[in-house]
This record gives structure tokens, C-alpha cells and sequence, in this order.
């Protein structure tokens, strides 16, 4: 604790990941959001999956090349665009005919056009972080992540429940745009210019830290979309909301209390290797919602401290031009995961039963570590990613000079 401590008292930090939590509230709504307005409107699941489904892919194809057009047009000129455009392609789903092709389109248009607001800030960080307190700040970025898994949810569900399906559109347009505002807001966000590079689009991925570290995340990310899936088909939807929850708070703990202290080489290995102990025991008292919640806990403690050293492996690994790109592709491959994870463990649910979807998670988790053992001689231990050559350096100020304090 007195890392974070010490961490939220560096100029900035504080400000910079307050308001990028914020800005990035709605990504926690939207799915459910979705889901629910949609169907209210056609009556129809399938419509409302497919158009979460667009919305997903949308952020997909959008997500590295926005994050590359920032080093060329600016951070603050990306942000506020793809924010306007946003709020708009967000309110003008409950103006537009309840009909699939618009609804669809839509649901498009809001994921190609939702706003890099975590990329922003994990190219920010090294840049306002002192190297030493560098992989605590990512760390703490991936446990902000969790409160947005917990917190959006719950938040567009009593919306829902108390005032109906139209205020969830408000709501979600509301708080991405004061969000967006509040963040681009923030000195750092002005004076940090990202280096253009003259490398092809995709080129990034050539890099053999990028690569390993987005399949990872496929993998890891995709592992979740089978406890979401089956705690839904085996308990109702308020357990299975609990039992997620239950999820997220220990990645929280797992993030505040062993972020940044895992700095071996085995370290990343080795938290994946937890979150597979947790998916496992899932298996032996599937139908036990307290055996079930207590695995979820154990498999929750890794997620936070995994993603940290994820986030801090890319941005040591890559050039001070291609990390924004590479961390949009990062989060290409995790949507591209939980899209592949949740239809297999839909397909298992159907085939098999509701119990195979915990299966689903646990063959992503056992992918994943074998990814993470076989990667370990690519991949530096998080203790050397600050070392002078390799010092996660992503951005330049106006002046020229690099922060490398």
C-alpha cells in the first residue's frame, strides 16, 4: 500500500487516472445497455446479441488505427472527435426505427467510433511516472479497469429498473461526454505528443512483445467469457451478477496488494497459473453458488497484477512511436477473445450443458499459461522493463525532452 501511496502523490497521476476511470465508465454499460434497450425495443435477444456484437467489432477494427491517428492529428483532436461522434451515434439509436439494420448499424458506428481513452492514458503513464513506480501504475490501471466491470453494470441496471430504457442511452452519452471532457481537460493530455512512425499500419506486430502479448490477451481475456456464460446458465441472473462481482473485487484486491510486487521472471506465469486454479475449481461444485464464488475469488486475485504486467511488457518492449498502435492492437485481440470465448461457451451450453461453459474458461486458462511458459525466455521479468534500455519511454514533450525520472 505505501507503493500506491507514494504512487497518487506524484504530480498528475492522480488527476490522469481519476478522470480516465471516469472517461471510460461507459464501456462497462454498454454491452448491457445494449442488450437491454435493444430487446425492450424489438422484443428480439438475437437482434440485441447482434448488435452488441457489431459494437464489439467496431471497436475492434477502429481501436489501433485510432490509436495510431493520435500520433498524427493529436490526442486531444482524436478524443473529442471520436467522443462528439460518439454521444450522437449513442442517442440517435432511440430515434432511429426499431428495426434490426438500423439498430445493427448503429451498434456499429458507436464501437468504431468509441473514444481510446485507455490507450491515451497507458501512453501518458510513462511519461509522468517515475520508472521505479511504473508497474504499480499499470497495476493500478487494470484494478481501475475491474470497478468499471463492477460499477457499470450495477449502475445501468437500477437505471433501467427505476426509470426505464431510454434514460440508459442518456446515461451512457452523459458520462462519456463530461468523461471525455474531464480527461482531454488534463495538462498532460495537451503537452503529450506521441512520435509518428513511418512503419506500415499492422508493422507493430511484427514486434515479437506485441505479438506474444496480444495473443496472450486473446487467450486471458477470452478465459472470462465462459464464467460470465455459465453462471448465467446455471444460477439466476441475480447470483450470476454476485458471483461476477465477487470476480472483479478480488482482481481489485489482487491488483492493490500484489500489483507491482510481482517482478519476477516467472511472475506472469505464475499469476496465470492462479487464475487457472481458480477456473478449476469451479469444476468440482459447479452448481454451488458459495463454492463457485469462492473459486471466482481465487481466479480474480491474478486478473489485476496479470494485466499490469501486460500493459507494462508492451510499453517496454516498443518503440516511443508504435505504442499507441500496440496497445490498440492489444485490445483488438482481448475483444477478438471474449467474442470467440462467449461462442464457444454458448455452443457449449447447447451441446453439452451449462457446466461445459466452465470447461470453455478452463481451456483458455490452460492455453494461456502454456503461451505464458513458452514465452518466458522472449520476455523480460517486469523488474528489468526500467532498466535504461528498455525504460518504457512512450512519449515527448512539446520541448523535446523525455521524463525519464
Amino acid at each position: 500500500m505505501k507503493g500506491f501511496s507514494t504512487l497518487l502523490k506524484v504530480p498528475g497521476v492522480l488527476r490522469i487516472v481519476l478522470s480516465q476511470l471516469y472517461a471510460r465508465l461507459p464501456g462497462g454499460m454498454l454491452s448491457l445497455g445494449l442488450i437491454i434497450f435493444v430487446e425492450n425495443q424489438t422484443s428480439s435477444y438475437a437482434i440485441a446479441g447482434i448488435t452488441v456484437g457489431a459494437a464489439t467489432l467496431g471497436i475492434s477494427v477502429a481501436g489501433p488505427a485510432l490509436s495510431r491517428w493520435m500520433a498524427i492529428v493529436g490526442i486531444r483532436t482524436i478524443l473529442g472527435t471520436t467522443s462528439l461522434l460518439n454521444v450522437i451515434a449513442v442517442i440517435s439509436m432511440a430515434f432511429v426505427p426499431a428495426e434490426a439494420l438500423w439498430l445493427v448499424s448503429l451498434g456499429l458506428l458507436i464501437g468504431l467510433t468509441q473514444p481510446p481513452i485507455q490507450t491515451a492514458a497507458r501512453t501518458i503513464y510513462p511519461g509522468i511516472t517515475p520508472k521505479k513506480l511504473l508497474g504499480r501504475l499499470f497495476s493500478l490501471d487494470a484494478t481501475a479497469q475491474e470497478i468499471i466491470w463492477v460499477v457499470g453494470p450495477v449502475v445501468i441496471t437500477l437505471i433501467a429498473a427505476q426509470f426505464g430504457n431510454l434514460p440508459i442511452l442518456i446515461t451512457i452519452a452523459v458520462i462519456q461526454a463530461t468523461g471525455s471532457i474531464w480527461f482531454i481537460a488534463n495538462k498532460e493530455v495537451g503537452s503529450t505528443k506521441i512520435p509518428r512512425t513511418t512503419d506500415a499500419y499492422g508493422k507493430v506486430l511484427k514486434n515479437r512483445i506485441v505479438s506474444i502479448m496480444t495473443f496472450m490477451g486473446l487467450l486471458f481475456i477470452g478465459s472470462f467469457a465462459g464464467l460470465e456464460v455459465g453462471a448465467v446458465a446455471i444460477f439466476d441472473e441475480a447470483i450470476a451478477g454476485l458471483l461476477i462481482a465477487v470476480f472483479s473485487i478480488g482482481s481489485v484486491l489482487g491488483g492493490v496488494f500484489i500489483g507491482g510486487r510481482a517482478n519476477s521472471k516467472y511472475a506472469l506465469s505464475s499469476l496465470i497459473a492462479l487464475v487457472l486454479v481458480g477456473f478449476s475449481m469451479m469444476l468440482i461444485f459447479p452448481y454451488n453458488p458459495y463454492w463457485v464464488g469462492l473459486s471466482l475469488f481465487i481466479a480474480g486475485i491474478g486478473v489485476a497484477p496479470t494485466l499490469g504486467i501486460m500493459a507494462l511488457t508492451i510499453s517496454g518492449g516498443t518503440k516511443p512511436s508504435e505504442i499507441a498502435e500496440a496497445y490498440g492492437w492489444q485490445t483488438t485481440g482481448q475483444l477478438v477473445g471474449i467474442s470467440i470465448g462467449s461462442a464457444l461457451a454458448g455452443i457449449a451450453v447447447d451441446v453439452i450443458g451449462p457446466v461445459a461453459a466452465f470447461a470453455v474458461s478452463v481451456i483458455f486458462g490452460v492455453g494461456t499459461l502454456l503461451a505464458a511458459l513458452l514465452a518466458i525466455k522472449y520476455l523480460p521479468a517486469p523488474s528489468e522493463i526500467t532498466s535504461p534500455e528498455t525504460g518504457p519511454i512512450a512519449v515527448v514533450k512539446d520541448e523535446g525532452s523525455q521524463n525519464t525520472d
